[in-house]
């Protein structure tokens, strides 16, 4: 996380796009920004195990047998002004890759009633008795990636001086410290590994927003600065702790 906000602070001075995959070297809570730290109490599965503070709001997420994505934009890019639209793009181009390979996904949407009425849909509203829940895959919002009503995928936004870091997680299989939550591999019979979703996601996402996408490593500058931030914040107990 560290390096995602690294990324997010050089955006605009680098002017490059970039998307990074990875994953966790052990199952860890990630608390949305604005949760209390207490209320992981909440969540007994989880109490063992370690527990950051994002920079992005939500609900928390359980890091285990998930991929997690971020996508850093500088604000001269035509996607950082469309925040809706970047997330309702990202998440078409993964349903996509997931129903080309006979994964029945879809992007949640409100049910037709709630729109009969009038309610908003956009894509930053909760779905009725899901916003006040602790894990944020507990709680649907328009346009976040389902499999049989079950969610397994969802992303969060950040903005820095115009730049736009989109961050996110697939599920792909139970954790046994989130057991309520199944995994694509839990849901749907796939082959697909997670090196080769992983692989196929690029192409997907690349496609999708009409990016050029070659791989490369992080600066000196990015990497002296992602560890000046893990320090201050992520590897900080204060941070956590801090609501």
């Amino acid at each position: 996380m560290a390096v995602d906000e690294a990324l997010l602070k050089s955006a605009n001075e680098t002017g490059r796009i970039t998307l990074r995959f990875y994953q966790w070297s052990e199952p860890t809570l990630s608390l949305g920004y604005f949760q209390k730290s207490s209320d992981r109490a909440q969540h007994l599965a989880s109490g063992d195990c370690e527990m950051v503070r994002r920079s992005s709001g939500g609900g928390a997420i359980l890091h285990d047998r998930e991929l997690t994505y971020s996508l850093s934009l500088p604000g001269t890019n035509r996607w950082s002004s469309k925040q809706n639209d970047l997330y309702g793009a990202v998440h078409k181009a993964i349903v996509g890759f997931l129903n080309e390979n006979g994964v029945s996904a879809k992007q949640f949407e409100f049910p037709l009633a709630d729109i009969e009425a009038g309610k908003k849909t956009e894509f930053s509203q909760s779905a009725a008795g899901d916003r006040h829940r602790f894990l944020c895959f507990e709680r649907r919002t328009a346009g976040d990636i389902v499999l049989e009503e079950f969610k397994i995928g969802g992303s969060a936004q950040r903005r820095l001086s115009g730049a736009t870091l989109q961050h996110g997680s697939l599920l792909m299989k139970r954790s046994e410290f989130a057991p309520e939550l199944p995994g694509i591999w839990d849901l749907a019979d796939i082959s697909v590994s997670k090196s080769q979703f992983q692989e196929a996601m690029v192409g997907a996402l690349a496609a999708g927003l009409n990016l050029t996408l070659k791989e490369a490593s992080l600066t000196v500058d990015q990497k002296k600065n992602a560890e000046t931030i893990l320090h201050e914040k992520y590897g900080n107990s204060d941070w956590t702790s801090k609501r």
